[in-house]
């Protein structure tokens, strides 16, 4: 009895049967066979392991993606085919073109108003030199008439 206070495992495990299942314990838990719950816990930490390296995975893959579509666009811009460059240069060259015009109009609306008051002002001055020659001519028979 004193070996068995000095022992209480001795005790609980009394026969050959229960010590050979603790070793089988101790062996799945050591082999990787744990519980069902450490089971889980284990999935858990390798699926999100998995799902943090897909992630990073795809990420870099989106990163190379769009490097490669940046680049292919540089070459387009570079040899003048990218659609929207030639969309805004076509816009671009549009608007130039829309502004030749206006400065065309602009121009012709111009000389013609320039025209109309040169014509103006040479009548004005014909007016005043006709004006100017008939008064001189009033004042020249008016002087002979009062000599």
């Amino acid at each position: 009895m004193a070996s068995a206070l000095l022992s209480p495992m001795v005790d609980y495990y009394n026969d050959e049967e229960e010590l050979d299942s603790v070793d089988e314990d101790d062996d799945r838990s050591f082999r990787g066979i744990d519980s069902e719950e450490d089971t889980e816990d284990a999935s858990e930490t390798d699926l999100a392991k998995h799902n943090e390296d897909d992630y990073v995975e795809i990420k870099e893959q989106m990163y190379k993606d769009k490097l490669a579509s940046l680049k292919r666009q540089l070459t387009q811009l570079q040899e003048g085919t990218l659609q929207e460059y030639q969309k805004r240069m076509k816009k671009l060259d549009q608007q130039y073109k829309e502004r030749l015009r206006n400065a065309d109009l602009f121009l012709q609306l111009e000389t013609e108003q320039v025209e109309r008051n040169h014509i103006k002002e040479k009548k004005a001055a014909v007016k005043e030199f006709d004006d100017k020659k008939v008064e001189n001519i009033i004042w020249g028979i008016w002087v002979q008439i009062m000599i």
